[in-house]
């Protein structure tokens, strides 16, 4: 059985909102997984949202219309035995994914490029099933490795709006 959809026609201020919570709190990432059965390998586009306010992620999810919301990793909060308990919002898959980041892209800054990249990712799992054959995994490979190059830790050059240095 299919998963609901997120919502697909969120109010203008909803998209803003949304947004400013993306770009300061969450991620936009790509997991790359093998499968068990086949071997085959599958790009899974996931947007998270970790906080320390359960009743915050409730309200996106509850805007959203879609995701899934739990106790960030055990090993997090055995690592962090002080801090107060982390929640984490997942909103995973290409369908759901895209729905919401077409909405957002225009509002997002500092996630731009990530939304970009994983919106190509979408497509390309998208198109791969709606025709029933298997994704494009060198180009999918090359999307997640320039994802993962924007996600580097350490010093980077500033790059404004135009992606100029």
């Amino acid at each position: 059985m299919k998963k609901a959809m997120c919502s697909q026609n969120l109010s203008e201020w909803a998209r803003g909102w949304l947004a400013g919570i993306i770009d300061g709190e969450g991620t936009i990432t790509v997991k790359k997984k093998r499968r068990k059965d086949s071997g085959n390998i599958n790009f899974i586009p996931m947007m998270i949202i970790n906080n320390t306010s359960l009743e915050f992620l409730e309200k996106i999810k509850e805007i959203c219309r879609c995701g899934t919301i739990a106790l960030h990793s055990p090993s997090y909060t055995k690592k962090h035995t002080n801090w107060n308990t982390v929640y984490r919002l997942e909103i995973k898959g290409s369908f759901n994914v895209m729905t919401l980041l077409k909405q957002v892209y225009p509002y997002l800054i500092i996630k731009r490029r990530h939304t970009e990249i994983v919106m190509k990712i979408c497509e390309e799992n998208i198109r791969a099933y709606s025709l029933n054959k298997p994704a494009n995994i060198e180009y999918l490979e090359e999307l997640f490795q320039e994802l993962k190059s924007l996600t580097k830790r350490g010093k980077k050059n500033a790059v404004g709006l135009d992606r100029r240095p």
